[in-house]
């Protein structure tokens, strides 16, 4: 059942203003379409495969490539664990850090090569692979006393919490295939299915308590002041999109070109559930006031979207080994309304309605870049190693129009660092490898809440203003474990 509570006693737009634009600043990092890499060999090379990618993950990265694969085989891999520490300092006020350390563990990729006879032109794969998978978990709560009122003897005391969680999870179905036309070009197509599936929670509250009866705003006695912010969506979206492929290859060197249309989105629902709080709030002729503005819409119209992507590579194999380079660039996505609520009355006054419980999405445009070097050091036996760069999409401010309700944001860039072996048995492949990830920002990065400064007149109303004193350190360490059977299918 839906519930609706609406109370406003001549509260200030202000108030509502700034509320939602500081929400918008307040979330958790799910920004960045490199995170994770798909199979062993590719993940260890950094994703830097585009034009050099013989085995099954080439479905996802260019079904071109399939076309050229002799073998005749179905293969699983690759398992994940990961531990993941978010550090940010300052991020709840001078001194109060936020933190989120957590252990990840899934499936990355389970694929397939299905080609019954390998002299004909044209191959068939699959891939069943973890697109996304981020699992953020912060609380904090900080207490003091602070005296709010300057001619008062005694101080108040005073409670912040803060409560974000963030569970993404976002698995792809790929079936890829792949034509030679000749001994040097293919061309390929993989059409895709994604399933999203987003948990987000985001609650901060502030009480000032006092054990005896003090004097706020025009002369009220109260006991206890407070102000809080609730906001809890879950998100469904099936959506598809196309990978066009392009191979070529000469000699020592291979090319690779891929185009990722646009995603549309098949089906999608979400449920929003957000709630304002504040008691005691002082006002310029009415003493102190207290609102609530509270509601709950399920099955709302959700959309979820991913851009236009281009990608290139080349690739030089010698002897005992490849060198590989890729690099991708990802179009901007204009401002878009993920999530449509319907329009919520806040006002028991007038006719005013606000866009309460909807939730926007865009994404600035992006380039990323890889390289990946493999090398035999003994027969059976390879060394796999790669680098790339994992940019954030959500870096800059206008990316959104002003005071829109997001949950999207942190636009710490990533890098990604990985080393892995393989080695070849008479049926098998077995790999094992490490990725290190590192990210920081310190640059304009505004604190998450301020309870170290707390102010009692609004818009702040318990809480301070923020400051640019913060900054995040993002480390993350995943073991990667694949292994491959070879079924002859002829």
């Amino acid at each position: 059942m839906k519930l609706k509570i609406y109370l406003l006693f001549k509260a200030s737009p202000v108030l509502y203003i700034f509320v939602v634009c500081f929400f918008t600043q307040l979330q958790a990092q799910d920004t960045h379409y490199w995170t994770n890499q798909f199979g062993a060999r590719a993940s260890f090379l950094g994703g830097a495969v585009i034009a050099g990618c013989d085995d099954n993950s080439a479905v996802f990265y260019n079904p071109a490539n399939l076309a050229f694969i002799k073998q005749s085989t179905v293969s699983l891999n690759t398992s994940v664990y990961k531990y993941e520490d978010i550090f940010i300092g300052n991020g709840g006020g001078t001194d109060v850090d936020l933190k989120s350390q957590r252990i990840s563990l899934y499936q990355q990729m389970v694929s397939g090569l299905l080609s019954k006879n390998p002299q004909k032109k044209w191959r068939l794969g699959f891939n069943i692979l973890a697109r996304q998978n981020v699992n953020i978990d912060m609380n904090q709560r900080h207490e003091q006393a602070v005296e709010f009122i300057n001619n008062n003897d005694t101080s108040e005391y005073y409670i912040g919490n803060l409560e974000l969680r963030n569970n993404v999870g976002e698995t792809w179905g790929c079936l890829g295939f792949g034509y030679k036309f000749s001994p040097h070009f293919s061309i390929g197509l993989t059409s895709i299915i994604s399933y999203r599936s987003q948990k987000h929670t985001f609650a901060y509250s502030a009480k000032a308590l006092s054990g005896n009866a003090v004097t706020v705003g025009m002369g009220f006695p109260v006991d206890m002041a407070t102000n809080s912010f609730y906001l809890h969506t879950r998100s469904n979206t099936i959506g598809a999109l196309f990978k066009l492929g392009l191979h070529a290859r000469t000699g020592k060197f291979k090319f690779g070109l891929n185009i990722t249309a646009p995603s549309i989105t098949i089906w999608g629902e979400s449920r929003v559930h957000r709630e304002d709080l504040q008691t005691n709030l002082p006002t310029f002729s009415s003493g102190t006031i207290d609102k609530v503005r509270t509601d709950d819409q399920r099955t709302l119209k959700t959309v979820y979207k991913y851009p236009l992507s281009i990608g290139i590579g080349v690739s030089y194999t010698y002897k005992k080994g490849m060198l590989g380079l890729s690099a991708e660039y990802f179009m901007a996505i204009p401002e878009y309304t993920m999530v449509q609520a319907e329009d919520s009355k806040i006002s028991i006054y007038d006719s005013l309605r606000t866009d309460f419980l909807s939730v926007y999405n865009g994404a600035d445009q992006v380039l990323n870049f890889a390289i990946g070097w493999e090398q035999q050091i003994l027969k059976k036996i390879r060394l796999h190693m790669g680098f790339r760069s994992d940019f954030s999409y959500v870096r800059t401010n206008n990316r959104l129009s002003k005071g829109l309700l997001t949950i999207t944001s942190a636009p710490v860039d990533l890098w990604h660092s990985s080393i892995g072996v393989s080695w070849r048995r008479k049926q098998s492949l077995m790999s094992v490898g490490l990725k290190y990830t590192y990210g920081h920002l310190d640059k304009n990065f505004r604190q998450l809440i301020n309870f170290t400064e707390p102010l009692i007149q609004a818009p702040w109303f318990l809480f301070g203003q923020r400051n640019d004193s913060a900054y995040m350190n993002l480390h993350a360490v995943t073991l990667m474990i694949g292994y491959t059977y070879y079924f002859a299918l002829k």
